[in-house]
C-alpha cells in the first residue's frame, strides 16, 4: 500500500502546515494531482507521513529547497514549443516593437529562466532592446539558478546551432552558460501569483504550463489578473494544454496557437 495514502489521512491539516512553512497555498491546486506528487515524494524519501515531511522540511534546509522545487514543478527548456515561439517571432514581437517601441515583457512562473532568455535572444536577433524583461517564480532557489544562466545540454536542445554558438559558452562536457549580455537584461524576482500584486502595462506576458496545476476557479482569477496587467493590445501566451475556452469574457481574442491579444 502507498504509505502516503495510507498514513497521511489529514490532508487539510497538511495544507495548512505547508502554507505556514513554505507559504504555498495548496487549496488553489488540483487536489488529486498534487496529492499524487506529494505521495510520490514520501515514498522516494521513505517518509511515513505528512507530519514527518513537515518536520523534515522545517529541520533540513536542503530537503526544504528540493521539495519546494519539486512541488512547484520547475521543468522547462529553451524555445519550448517551437510553434508558439515561431508565432511570437513573426507576429507578436514585430507588433510590440513597432515604431521603435521598447516593450515590457513578463515571464510568470519562469522556472529556470529558459523562457525569458529565449525571448531575449529573439529580441537581440531583431536588434531590439526591451524596456523590461521580468522573470518571476515562487521558488527563490530556482530563480537563483536561472540568474546564473547555466544549462545542461538537454535544456538547450531546441536552440539552433548558430544561436547556440552566438549566445552561449560551453562549460565542461555537457553544460552551457548564457552570455552576460543576455543574462544582464533580465530581472529575476520572487513572486507568488496567488498572493502578490501584479505590475501593470506589459506588452507581453507569458504564463505557460502553470495553469494546468490550478483549480478552474483559480485559473479564472489568474487570467483576469494577467489581463489587467496587459496594456490594451498586449499579448498573453499560455501553454499548449491551457487553451482559454471563452477568451472574449476576459477581453481577449485568440490570434494564434496559445496566443491571445487584449482587445
Amino acid at each position: 500500500m502507498n504509505r502516503g495514502m495510507g498514513l497521511a489521512q489529514n490532508y487539510e491539516t497538511f495544507k495548512t502546515d505547508i502554507n505556514k512553512t513554505l507559504g504555498i497555498d495548496l487549496n488553489a491546486y488540483k487536489e488529486q494531482q498534487m496529492r499524487r506528487r506529494i505521495n510520490q515524494w514520501l515514498n522516494r524519501y521513505d517518509l511515513e507521513s505528512f507530519d514527518e515531511l513537515i518536520r523534515k522540511i522545517q529541520d533540513d534546509p536542503e530537503h526544504r529547497s528540493r521539495f519546494t522545487e519539486y512541488l512547484t514543478i520547475n521543468t522547462s527548456h529553451f524555445f519550448r514549443d517551437t510553434t508558439v515561439f515561431s508565432a511570437i517571432d513573426s507576429t507578436v514581437i514585430p507588433d510590440i516593437t513597432r515604431h521603435n517601441k521598447r516593450p515590457r515583457i513578463w515571464s510568470a512562473g519562469a522556472s529556470i529562466g529558459a523562457e525569458i532568455y529565449s525571448i531575449a535572444i529573439m529580441l537581440a536577433e531583431k536588434g531590439v532592446t526591451a524596456r523590461e524583461l521580468l522573470a518571476t517564480d515562487i521558488d527563490q532557489a530556482i530563480l537563483t539558478k536561472a540568474e546564473a544562466g547555466v544549462y545542461h545540454e538537454n535544456q538547450i536542445s531546441n536552440i539552433e546551432p548558430v544561436l547556440l554558438s552566438k549566445y552561449f559558452i560551453r562549460e565542461g562536457t555537457n553544460s552551457y552558460v548564457i552570455h552576460d549580455g543576455i543574462r544582464r537584461q533580465v530581472t529575476f524576482r520572487q513572486h507568488d501569483l496567488l498572493k502578490d500584486p501584479y505590475q501593470r502595462d506589459f506588452d507581453l506576458i507569458l504564463c505557460r504550463n502553470v495553469f494546468i496545476y490550478f483549480t478552474a476557479e483559480t485559473q479564472k482569477r489568474l487570467i483576469s489578473n494577467f489581463v489587467e496587467s496587459l496594456r490594451p493590445g498586449g499579448y498573453f501566451v499560455v501553454g499548449s494544454a491551457e487553451q482559454i475556452m471563452d477568451p472574449g469574457s476576459y477581453d481577449l481574442q485568440r490570434v494564434s496557437y496559445c496566443i491571445y491579444q487584449k482587445t
